[in-house]
């Protein structure tokens, strides 16, 4: 049997694949935030299952995603200000297929998929280049100095992880104190030039989100786009487990990408993420 004839072929269709990985990512994150507000969820739960059982074969609406839709908008409306911002980009990508279902149009699904990508990441230069405390390098600073970021690689540097839980236990310590003292801790850097390197990295981030706006915006289907937007995905993937919000980009991407061997490689990211999203492994 060939092997690689069947992926090809099941990644010949990338808008039905990155769908259903995008219901496979829905289910999770949905499971995981279910026992939140059980109160308005169960009956829609229940209806959900109902009507899917006895009349999957009667009805053209997509119930499972509607009723994931309406789970998601539950949370959104008693923890509006709490919600990841990935939960945001989850809502307008499920209304993207709900209606894809209904006008049977790859390319005005493929269009909002695009938009909506473009319109995450310009948004998120946007709220960085206005933080001073992100430009100035201060956010990675102190993230890595307290052993937030990068943690892949304090297993590698033994003396660094000390210096950064030594650095989170003086935080937590001055937590505790009444801050009418106006006590102040002084971070040990983990790392040699730790300010040098921060400020950089920072603006590197910046300009690389850009870039991938850009080239996703102006050449959505090109190779080059999606190499530039997959080590982004990387990026982020090696400085912190965002594996929520990298997953929904990678699906992003898949629905875009016309390469069948980078299909194959968003699709083991996306993969990777769900594992770690059910086993509650990063961000979710």
């Amino acid at each position: 049997m060939n092997y690689w004839s069947v992926i090809k072929l099941k990644l010949k269709d990338q808008i039905t694949l990155a769908s259903q990985l995008l219901l496979l990512v829905l289910g999770s994150y949905v499971f995981i935030l279910a026992e939140d507000h059980k109160l308005w969820k169960i009956p829609v739960i229940f209806l959900g299952l109902i009507t899917g059982f006895l009349f999957r074969n009667k009805t053209k609406h997509p119930i499972i995603w509607m009723v994931f839709l309406l789970l998601l908008i539950i949370d959104l409306f008693y923890a509006y200000f709490w919600v990841a911002n990935h939960h945001f980009m989850l809502v307008f990508m499920v209304l993207s297929v709900i209606l894809f279902s209904y006008h049977k149009q790859g390319d005005i699904l493929l269009k909002n998929i695009q938009l909506l990508l473009v319109i995450v990441l310009l948004v998120s230069v946007v709220q960085k280049i206005t933080s001073n405390q992100f430009m100035s390098g201060d956010f990675y600073y102190h993230a890595i100095n307290l052993g937030g970021l990068f943690k892949f690689l304090f297993p590698i540097f033994p003396e660094s992880l000390e210096i950064a839980k030594m650095n989170s236990e003086s935080l937590m310590s001055l937590k505790e104190l009444n801050p009418n003292l106006t006590e102040h801790i002084v971070l040990k850097d983990v790392f040699p030039n730790l300010s040098f390197v921060s400020r950089v990295f920072a603006w590197l981030t910046v300009i690389f989100e850009f870039l991938a706006a850009v080239a996703l915006l102006w050449k959505p289907k090109k190779i080059g786009t999606h190499i530039i937007f997959i080590i982004l995905l990387f990026g982020i993937l090696l400085t912190r487990l965002e594996t929520g919000f990298i997953s929904l980009l990678a699906i992003s991407g898949l629905y875009l990408c016309k390469t069948i061997k980078l299909r194959l490689l968003y699709v083991f990211i996306i993969l990777g993420c769900i594992t770690l999203i059910m086993t509650k492994f990063g961000y979710h």
